[in-house]
């Protein structure tokens, strides 16, 4: 006879040990040693194509969050492309520069608002869903997730596109990561998300209004 629940074949009786673990059927080659950009890059491209086994292993690869630490450098560096771009055409070197020289801040204070977001969203999943990962394995496949600001490279539309991909990125991620049904994970995800975004619009028009008082 053969065991409905761990498939061992067996004569009279035996001790069941469980659902079989799945054969790992992954395609996707190791990190190479040394420098690995392409391999993350690649492993970054599947998170935002919905690869739930990219995501598991970027949660366990202590590597994960170095690279992708470069590529959200980079991305959130790209909000200020078209503006830069723009001023140089138009001649204004000086203002070009003006706004270049505020990169720091602007990826200081994403880092700061993408921390916050995924601490609230962590714990709103720990509280409510019965969330069981750790916040550790976070970063790692939201941080190469974080590859989707490219988005906002498109005219009139990418600002708008990127934002909800951004939200679709942490739905997905926070699923696999605490094992959540996925309408709470983009509950949760795009709740934050709005909630962060809106007081940011409450807050500028203040800090406007500080300067110029």
């Amino acid at each position: 006879m053969k065991c409905e629940v761990c498939g061992q074949e067996y004569g009279v009786a035996h001790n069941c040990a469980g659902v079989a673990a799945a054969a790992d059927t992954s395609s996707v080659a190791p990190a190479p040693q040394g420098f690995a950009l392409v391999h993350y890059l690649g492993e970054a491209f599947r998170i935002v194509t919905w690869d739930d086994a990219a995501i598991r292993r970027m949660m366990t690869d202590p590597r994960a969050i170095l690279y992708g630490i470069m590529v959200y450098i980079v991305v959130v560096s790209l909000q200020l492309a078209i503006p830069i771009t723009t001023l140089i055409l138009a001649g204004r070197i000086e203002h070009s520069i003006i706004i270049a020289s505020s990169l720091a801040i602007l990826i200081l204070s994403a880092a700061l608002l993408d921390f916050i977001r995924v601490g609230i969203c962590h714990c709103l999943s720990k509280w409510f869903a019965g969330g069981s990962g750790k916040f550790s394995q976070l970063f790692g496949p939201v941080l190469l997730g974080s590859i989707v600001y490219v988005l906002v490279l498109i005219p009139f539309v990418g600002p708008l596109l990127a934002g909800l991909a951004w939200i679709a990125v942490f739905a997905m991620v926070f699923q696999e990561v605490h094992g959540i049904a996925p309408l709470t994970a983009i509950l949760f995800s795009a709740a934050v998300g709005i909630a962060l975004f809106l007081l940011e619009i409450y807050a500028l028009p203040h800090h406007a209004l500080g300067t110029t008082g």
